[in-house]
C-alpha cells in the first residue's frame, strides 16, 4: 500500500512539474504559433497581390513598376501602398486625408473590399461582388502592412517650408533652395516620373485622363476655379492640399470628396528638389 502511495506521489509530481514547464513555455509556443501563421497569411497575400494588384499599385506596392499580364510595362494607376503615410503609425495621415475613423487595418481591409468609388479602384470581395473571400482580403492587408517594418518606418519623409502664395515660392531663396526659371522640358518628364499622366493623361491628349480631370486646358480653367486664384496658384495648391479644392468633374463623372488624389505629393516632391515643382507648373501652364 505505501508502495502504491510513493509511486502515486511521484507520478502526480511528475505531472505537476511537467504541466508546468508546459504552461511556461506556453507563452512562447503561442508567440512562435502566432508568427508563424501571421508569416503564412503575409505569404498567401503576397501571391494574392502579385496576381491581381500589382499591375496598378506595382511591384512591391511603389506605384513605380507596373506590368500587365503579359509581362509588358504600363503606366501604374494605383497609389503608392508602400508608403510611410499609410502604413507607419497608430493612425497614418492617409487615414486622416481621407476623413476615415478606424484603423489602419480597417481602413485598408475596407478599401480592398469595398474599392474607391470615381477611381479605377474595384471591389475586390465577394460582398460587393469581387472575386476575394474575407480571408483573402485579410491576407492581402496583411502584405501591405507588412511594409511597416522597424527600419522603413524610422525614416520620416523629407520635409519642406512651402510658402502659402506660388508668387512667393517662385521667387523663394534660401540657404537650403533657390528656385530657378522652369523647365517645361523637364516639367514634362517629371509628369510621367510622378505618375500624374495615370489619372490625368497627357496633356496634349483630351480625354485620356481615366481618373482625375484633363489638365491640357488648367492654364486657362485653373484661373477661374477658385475666386482670386489664378492658374498658378490653383495648381500649386491642388497638389500640395489635394482636398482644399474639389474640382466638379472627373473622368467618370463628379469628383470623390475626398479627393481621390495622392495626398502626400508635398513630401514626395521635397525628397527628391522643390524645383520638380516648378518645372511641373511650367509645363502645366505653358509657361
Amino acid at each position: 500500500m505505501q508502495v502504491k502511495v510513493v509511486i502515486g506521489t511521484i507520478a502526480f509530481m511528475l505531472t505537476m512539474i511537467i504541466l508546468g514547464y508546459a504552461a511556461l513555455r506556453e507563452p512562447e509556443r503561442l508567440e512562435h504559433f502566432t508568427e508563424a501563421r501571421e508569416g503564412r497569411t503575409i505569404e498567401v497575400g503576397a501571391k494574392i497581390y502579385i496576381n491581381n494588384c500589382a499591375s496598378c499599385h506595382g511591384v512591391e506596392g511603389k506605384a513605380e513598376e507596373c506590368y500587365d499580364s503579359a509581362g509588358n510595362s504600363v503606366t501604374c494607376q494605383g497609389l503608392p501602398l508602400n508608403n510611410y503615410f499609410l502604413v507607419c503609425g497608430d493612425t497614418p495621415e492617409r487615414l486622416a486625408q481621407t476623413r476615415f475613423e478606424g484603423t489602419k487595418e480597417q481602413f485598408i481591409e475596407r478599401t480592398v473590399a469595398s474599392g474607391r468609388s470615381g477611381t479605377v479602384m474595384v471591389a475586390w470581395s465577394e460582398r460587393y461582388g469581387g472575386p476575394f473571400r474575407d480571408d483573402q482580403v485579410q491576407d492581402v492587408a496583411a502584405y501591405v502592412l507588412n511594409f511597416a517594418n522597424e527600419e522603413f518606418c524610422a525614416q520620416e519623409p523629407i520635409t519642406f517650408d512651402w510658402p502659402e502664395s506660388v508668387d512667393d515660392f517662385l521667387v523663394l531663396e534660401t540657404d537650403e533652395f533657390a528656385a530657378a526659371p522652369g523647365d517645361a522640358e523637364n516639367g514634362a518628364a517629371l509628369y510621367a516620373s510622378y505618375a500624374c499622366n495615370s489619372c490625368h493623361g497627357n496633356i496634349d491628349e483630351p480625354g485620356s485622363n481615366q481618373i482625375g480631370p484633363w489638365l491640357g486646358e488648367i492654364a486657362e480653367v485653373g484661373a477661374t476655379r477658385v475666386e482670386g486664384q489664378t492658374a498658378a496658384q490653383y495648381v500649386y495648391e491642388s497638389i500640395l492640399h489635394v482636398n482644399n479644392f474639389i474640382a466638379p468633374e472627373c473622368a467618370q463623372g463628379p469628383c470623390t470628396n475626398p479627393s481621390a488624389m495622392r495626398a502626400d505629393y508635398a513630401f514626395a516632391i521635397a525628397g527628391n528638389t522643390p524645383q520638380d515643382m516648378i518645372d511641373l507648373l511650367a509645363y502645366l501652364l505653358g509657361e
